[in-house]
């Protein structure tokens, strides 16, 4: 089809020159800039029409997943907004809940985590597919919530006690994330998510290495 529209353009405007009088090499000169010129509008509307069946195919979504967290496991669910339905970058709001140990002492001291995050992602092109088929994000936000220990489990000696405290944290996370399209409506997601509370008496760093699913609507 470019072949054909680029073909059709010179045929007619070398008419339209040898009309006009002009010399042969007037004639070519202006049919040189007429193609460069076509090609680059060709090639600038591949652009837009990819881009807009990359916008038309990506929608919001709300996603979930468990994993490995910190010598315990983690959960994080939360709701992804795409602004203008492009692939290109994302905003997140996301809770997580991490069941972890202590493993510095000898009593495996078990922490509850919560937090409430959120974030901006951004694709990185060049490791993923333009058929969106495979994106891959890499983003970052801030995070606060809540940590204690679970004072229940642990057996502590006579005259021993806690001096943690628990309570309110805050920080910042970044995140990798993966996600595989299997159906219209639904993918597959792999992430890494890497949190720094600097308030924190129990550990100032914790992440979660998880898989989940993300349905879009």
């Amino acid at each position: 089809m470019k072949k054909l529209t680029v073909l059709f353009s010179t045929i007619l405007i070398y008419c339209c020159f040898i009309v006009s009088g002009q010399t042969a090499d007037e004639t070519l000169a202006e049919l040189d800039k007429l193609t460069q010129k076509t090609d680059e509008l060709i090639d600038k509307l591949d652009e837009n029409i990819q881009e807009l069946k990359l916008k038309s195919k990506q929608k919001n979504g709300i996603f979930a997943l468990g994993g490995y967290s910190e010598n315990g496991y983690g959960l994080l669910a939360g709701f992804k907004y795409f602004p203008n339905k492009s692939v290109k970058r994302y905003y997140e709001i996301s809770g997580y809940a991490g069941f972890i140990e202590e493993k510095q002492t000898r009593y495996n001291i078990p922490i509850e985590v919560y937090s409430l995050n959120v974030g901006y992602f951004i694709n990185i092109q060049y490791l993923s597919s333009k058929v969106n088929a495979f994106q891959f994000y890499v983003g970052a936000g801030g995070t606060i919530g809540n940590e204690s220990i679970n004072d229940s489990e642990i057996q502590l000696q006579p005259l021993e006690s806690i001096s943690t405290n628990d309570g309110t944290v805050y920080g910042i996370y970044g995140a990798m994330e993966a996600d595989i399209k299997f159906f219209k409506n639904l993918s597959g997601i792999a992430r890494y998510t890497y949190f720094y509370h600097p308030n924190s008496d129990i550990g100032k760093t914790k992440f979660l290495l998880g898989i989940g699913l993300i349905f879009k609507f």
